[in-house]
């Protein structure tokens, strides 16, 4: 996921007149800069604490450090914030049961979803989720899929492991549903705060 934090053309030609109105035109990029910081900044932290408190993704999965801020140089007039990953696996990295006798390995991805037995159906026949650890160590919820064949063993049917969305896409659906609408006016609010003060001299 990658977000630019920048000001629409109009905002940036306002300031500019208004700071060059009062002869202080040279220090446009540096309020949009400051601004710019403060709202990447304070994105960066939304993103986190509204993803985590959305999903059940361990922190172990989804630290603050995994979201990268690129801060505007001289040059620039724009911050990016960048997360990457690929799709997680349940076991690890969200809230999830073991399987019993009777019932299948369950989860629970989002905090307001409950938790959920993991069970496919294919004719008539259930594929419960189950815990299990591969030779290499590796511990993960796993299922076998419905007409696919293991090479080695032809009679079995083959096993996946059951994968949820990753941090970067989790955090991509909270940021559009609950942060994005709010990120141009905190960067116009800071702009204003950054371009009065140089005008009043407050700091």
């Amino acid at each position: 996921m990658r977000i630019t934090v920048e000001p629409a053309p109009a905002l940036y030609i306002a300031l500019q007149k208004e700071l060059e109105a009062m002869g202080k035109g040279d220090r446009t990029k540096e309020v949009l800069r400051k601004a710019i910081r403060e709202t990447a900044k304070e994105t960066k932290e939304r993103i986190h604490s509204e993803t985590k408190a959305t999903y059940t993704i361990k922190t172990a999965s989804f630290k603050k450090t995994d979201i990268k801020v690129t801060n505007p140089s001289r040059g620039s007039t724009g911050a990016l914030i960048e997360i990457e990953g690929s799709p997680l696996g349940i076991r690890k990295s969200y809230q999830n049961k073991k399987n019993g006798k009777r019932k299948g390995a369950s989860a629970m991805v989002k905090v307001d979803g409950g938790m959920k037995e993991l069970i496919i159906m294919s004719g008539n026949k259930q594929y419960k989720a189950f815990v299990a650890t591969m030779k290499t160590g590796h511990e993960g919820i796993f299922q076998r899929v419905p007409g696919e064949r293991m090479k080695k063993r032809p009679g079995r049917e083959k096993i996946r492991e059951i994968m949820s969305m990753s941090r970067a896409k989790a955090a991509e659906i909270v940021y559009r549903d609950k942060i994005k609408a709010d990120v141009k006016e905190e960067l116009s609010y800071r702009i204003h705060r950054h371009m009065n003060a140089v005008i009043y001299g407050k700091r």
